[in-house]
């Protein structure tokens, strides 16, 4: 049974049949698509330059009118208009406005009517004539546009199928007594427009995109603009182009906003119009492109069966004519050769990977039960053995890679495991295999067991360079800063547990030289133990503070007690003890305060472990500030906010009910069992201005009361108010009123009497 031996020809024919046409192919439909581009995008430049200047020449006509209004509205002759209630006998005046109102209506401005209303003197003149706005027709919407609140605008009104110029009389007030109202009909727009064709059509919309202007022809009907202009106002904007598919029509819309009065300019082009000429171009591509191709084809059997000829030999040679198909279904000639080549390096090289794969993981292994003490003497010496290590007398020592911390850095903390398996492989590639065992990840830790081949004196040396090295190199590499712990150097291989918990205990010291520390069990570990003095002094200055709600000042205590407590070389258990304590007393200070402790932290022993497992003083010092301080400042504040509101109110509840006694802060704080300088500060940071002046201003509001609904006299209201004499209040009253009680009296009396 044979198998198909051309398929690698009937491919290398195919190849090179592809390899010639799809150039051809993709440089027509490229120059075709080009074509078409060019003349789309040439057409819409010339769109949007004709765009822009109906724009100007439009506007230009608007702002002529707007300025002829803004003339006539500075007249004397209208200004003396605005505030007469003209009547039929004042005809010479009637005869003046209403030449004047002509003259605006030229016909290069296109004004059809101007209207001048007078409502506060209820009368009207427009072009025909003089008319009380009872018997004006139409006049009801002119009233509707003195509502708006604009003092000039342009509005659109279809009934009278024209765009109103609406100004405010008086000038700059919004709320008119009078108008002035231009009337320019749509057709005057039409006339600005450009002359249309049937490609395209150009359309003024009003700023609530109602059409003003509109003409009809074979692609750009009423309903077509009309769903134009329903996905003009979804897009929004101020200038753009888009294109949009109606029906089977492709429309390109070019659209201008106006900064004047918010009309938008709209162009409408049919794309397939203007596209047109381009389908010679792709016809006479397309026939450039089959004659190509087929010279191609012919070529490419020609050359395909030549190149092939070698390839057939080498075929033969090794037998491929003679594999049955079901072996290799679906490859070509060069893929059987190459399969019997491979088989015959494949069995070979999977078993060396098993044997090298399995030999690492089985030292690494090893190397994790010797760290923990869980292999005894006589298998160590077995793997030993077993894995050739050097059984000579050199110095060997423990390193153990933490990470400081993953804030601030591109990692989480579901991150720690693959960055740990990341470290152990940098320590790999920094420390050659002769002067290590294998690096082994121990949970959050990368724990290296070296063997020094130097002098003891200069192993510290080494080591200290080792670290450095790693250390810069996972910075450049990870982006993470590490710690490593260094155990003393032993001989003995059997004291590598004791050397590994030796390099874990010199880490915890990372408190006292922060971040990025390479710490040797000998220089961390004190020599003897040193009583801790806990700085008691300095946590009565931190709760201090904390009690009167001074954050940064807290920081500062905080960072001083921690600095004094590492002044004196104590053991990592001691200096655990100091912070346990800290947390203790701020514990009960914030349950004295009157708070839960519960309330703002449910798990406390979730908090010591939190607190138990920091490395760094920076990292103590803002988790004391971020989970115990500023909860419990925040909490106190709002405390004390609640009973200053409080206090106030009652203040206040006082003053308003007892304003004709003695009223004092004295008085309010015999009655509210405060101090009255307390009540004072409270007042006035709730209130925002003193308890006094707030009483003088009550008392002042109850006098111009009584002043106007009571007969009382001036010195019988002073006396009630509690006024040394008549006099005192009198110039209080003019110096907050600019008038003395009596003509504030008569004022308000007059007031009432005229309302009568």
């Amino acid at each position: 049974m044979r198998i198909l031996t051309a398929k690698y020809y009937v491919r290398l024919i195919l190849f090179s049949m592809l390899l010639g046409t799809l150039p051809v192919i993709t440089l027509g439909f490229l120059s075709y698509y080009k074509a078409t581009n060019t003349i789309e995008e040439k057409v819409n430049n010339d769109n949007l330059q004709l765009l822009v200047q109906t724009e100007l020449k439009v506007e230009q006509n608007l702002q002529i009118i707007d300025r002829s209004l803004n003339q006539f509205m500075n007249t004397p002759l209208l200004n003396s208009s605005v505030s007469t209630n003209l009547s039929v006998n004042e005809f010479r005046q009637i005869d003046d406005l209403e030449e004047q109102l002509s003259e605006m209506q030229t016909y290069d401005l296109g004004i059809q009517n101007v209207y001048l209303l007078n409502m506060a003197n209820n009368w009207m003149i427009a072009n025909d004539g003089f008319h009380s706005l009872n018997t004006a027709k139409g006049v009801d919407n002119f009233l509707e546009y003195a509502q708006i609140p604009q003092m000039s605008k342009w509005i659109t009104n279809p009934s009278m199928g024209s765009v109103l110029l609406k100004k405010n009389l008086p000038i700059n007030t919004r709320n008119p007594t009078g108008l002035l109202v231009a009337q320019v009909p749509f057709s005057k727009l039409v006339n600005l427009l450009p002359n249309q064709n049937e490609n395209g059509t150009t359309l003024i919309l009003d700023s609530d995109y109602n059409l003003l202007t509109f003409a009809d022809n074979r692609f750009f009907t009423s309903d077509t603009i009309q769903q134009m202009i329903g996905i003009l106002k979804q897009k929004g904007g101020t200038d753009s182009y888009f294109t949009a598919k109606i029906g089977k029509n492709l429309i390109g819309v070019t659209y201008r906003k106006s900064s004047y009065n918010g009309w938008v300019y709209l162009s409408l082009l049919s794309i397939k119009e203007i596209t047109k000429d381009s389908a010679a171009i792709g016809l006479y591509t397309f026939f450039i492109s089959i004659g190509i191709v087929a010279i191609t084809l012919f070529l490419s059997f020609v050359g395909s069966k030549k190149m092939y000829s070698p390839i057939r030999n080498v075929f033969q040679i090794v037998g491929g004519e003679r594999t049955p198909v079901q072996d290799y279904r679906g490859k070509d000639e060069l893929q059987i050769i190459g399969d019997h080549i491979y088989s015959l390096k494949t069995s070979h090289t999977q078993l060396m990977v098993q044997i090298q794969g399995q030999t690492r993981q089985l030292k690494e292994f090893f190397i994790q039960k010797l760290l923990l003490g869980e292999i005894s003497p006589r298998e160590i010496q077995e793997k030993w053995d077993q894995f050739q290590y050097d059984r000579s007398m050199n110095w060997k020592c423990v390193l153990t890679a933490q990470i400081d911390t993953l804030a601030g850095t591109r990692y989480g903390t579901n991150d720690s495991d693959l960055l740990m398996f990341a470290i152990n492989n940098i320590v790999c590639e920094l420390i050659p295999e002769d002067q290590r065992l294998s690096p082994v990840v121990m949970t959050d830790n990368q724990v290296t067991l070296v063997n020094c081949t130097m002098p003891p004196d200069h192993i510290k040396n080494w080591i200290y360079f080792q670290a450095e090295t790693i250390q810069k190199t996972v910075k450049e590499i990870l982006g993470v800063n590490i710690s490593v712990g260094v155990s003393r150097p032993f001989q003995n291989i059997e004291e590598t547990p004791q050397a590994y918990k030796e390099s874990l205990e010199a880490l915890k010291y990372r408190i006292r030289f922060g971040e990025q520390a390479i710490l040797y069990i000998e220089d961390v570990l004190p020599d003897h133990r040193v009583d801790s003095t806990f700085p008691e002094w300095i946590e009565k200055q931190v709760i201090d503070t904390l009690k009167v709600s001074d954050l940064h000042k807290t920081r500062q205590l905080l960072q001083e007690f921690l600095s004094t407590a590492l002044k004196e070389n104590l053991r990592h258990q001691q200096f655990q003890m100091i912070l346990f304590r800290l947390f203790i007393d701020l514990h009960r200070e914030i349950q004295n305060s009157g708070e839960s402790f519960h309330s703002l932290f449910p798990d406390e022993r979730m908090l010591l472990g939190q607190l138990f497992e920091l490395k760094t003083v920076t990292e103590i010092e803002n988790w004391f500030m971020k989970t115990m301080i500023e909860p419990a400042v925040l909490l106190l504040n709002k405390k004390w906010e609640a009973q200053n509101k409080k206090i106030s109110d009652l203040m206040m509840d006082i003053i308003h009910k007892e304003y004709e006694l003695d009223l004092t802060l004295d008085v309010c704080a015999d009655r509210l069992n405060y101090h009255p300088n307390y009540l004072k500060t409270v007042f006035r940071k709730e209130r925002g201005i003193n308890f006094s002046d707030y009483l003088a201003q009550y008392r002042l509001k109850i006098a111009k009361k009584w002043l106007v609904e009571t007969n009382m006299k001036i010195a019988e209201i002073a006396e009630k108010l509690r006024y040394q004499n008549s006099q005192n209040f009198i110039r209080y009253f003019r110096k907050m009123e600019n008038s003395t009680p009596g003509e504030y009296r008569k004022k308000f009396s007059d007031v009432s009497e005229s309302v009568d």
